[in-house]
């Protein structure tokens, strides 16, 4: 008796189940833009889309060639490795406290900025998770 409601109730879902299957399949045909306007418009949409990206190519080119351009990558790829540098001393400093919690105030150029270190050895720089950085 109860098996047998249950397998009423399931083919009824599966019916229903098909029977949006077919809807959406309409809908989405019904819902397709195809118009002559709209296939001209998106071509001209993908012409615009091409000339931007060969132009931003064109421009990363000749900053390629540019010797600032260049010199500026080049501090900025060396800062970065400083920064890891850095990074890596303080979580090596980290690592040696005691497994507690560790709270400090450190004043800085840009102002006042809250220190959190968790046991987890997890550091909070004014609240936000401060992630280890890898050379």
């Amino acid at each position: 008796m109860v098996e047998d409601k249950i397998s009423l109730i399931l083919k009824d879902l599966a019916k229903l189940k098909e029977d949006i299957k077919v809807l959406r399949k309409e809908m989405r045909h019904e819902e397709k833009l195809d118009t002559p306007e709209y296939l001209e418009i998106k071509r001209v949409f993908n012409d615009l889309k091409k000339q931007k990206k060969d132009a931003e190519e064109i421009w990363q080119q000749e900053l390629a060639g540019d010797d600032d351009y260049q010199k500026m990558r080049e501090i900025k790829i060396k800062k970065e490795e400083e920064i890891a540098e850095l990074n890596k001393k303080l979580f090596d400093a980290i690592a040696t406290l005691p497994p507690k919690p560790f709270q400090m105030n450190l004043e800085m150029e840009e102002g006042q900025m809250r220190v959190q270190i968790m046991p987890e050895m997890r550091l909070y720089l004014n609240g936000r998770e401060e992630k280890k950085r890898a050379l």
